[in-house]
């Protein structure tokens, strides 16, 4: 099944998280992702700060939903910064990508 129509499960401590392998095969599914520091990230371009928070809304209605949630920073009123992990797995999960392949999905909805 598609990334972007897979839902989130809940992660608790202690359970595990994707492989190398993996982590890279689901990467090659997210395309504007990179691997950085254990994280997944993206930066998102935008017309101008109104666009980045009504995009922020957009990321946290989809966090609330699905019960994931990244780190966010908008910079300079045009560019909004996107950074997934599991903290309670303590690395990288499905949940991540499935996230990003979701704000994939809006950012070409756009």
């Amino acid at each position: 099944m598609e990334l972007a129509h897979q839902k989130c499960t809940t992660y608790k401590a202690g359970s595990p998280p994707l492989t190398r392998k993996d982590t890279l095969e689901y990467l090659a599914q997210v395309p504007g992702w990179t691997l950085k520091n254990g994280h997944i990230s993206r930066t998102f371009t935008l017309a101008d700060a109104s666009a980045c928070i009504a995009f922020f809304g957009e990321i946290a209605a989809l966090a609330t939903e699905e019960g994931h949630f990244p780190d966010i920073c908008m910079r300079e009123s045009r560019y909004v910064d996107v950074s997934l992990y599991t903290y309670p797995a303590g690395g990288l999960t499905l949940n991540d990508f499935i996230i990003a392949a979701r704000l994939n999905a809006k950012d070409t909805a756009q």
